[in-house]
């Protein structure tokens, strides 16, 4: 279990409006938590270049350290990542 990521769905559920004490946090992270490593898979793929790739579609875990490997700035691009997916939740929620 990553905390981080953890405490980020926590944080965005709370500010779509949700209780903790009256929803069920744990049923709506794990319907959040697909979408999300999905979002930031895909948008680090992009940072990788074709030989990277294709390393990538080959492995049989994959993971973030690959990405961490390989893209510089990595911490920093994942932050905005998830500041960018958090954002779109948001607006998506309250519209």
């Amino acid at each position: 279990m990553n905390i981080e990521q953890e405490q980020f769905l926590n944080d965005t559920l709370v500010m779509a409006g949700f209780d903790p004490k009256v929803d069920n946090f744990e049923m709506l992270k794990e319907d959040m938590r697909p979408i999300l490593d999905e979002y930031i898979e895909l948008n680090l793929y992009k940072f990788l270049d074709e030989q990277e790739k294709s390393e990538y579609d080959k492995l049989k875990d994959k993971n973030l350290d690959f990405f961490k490997d390989k893209i510089a700035n990595f911490d920093n691009i994942l932050s905005e990542l998830y500041i960018i997916w958090q954002k779109k939740y948001l607006k998506n929620f309250n519209d």
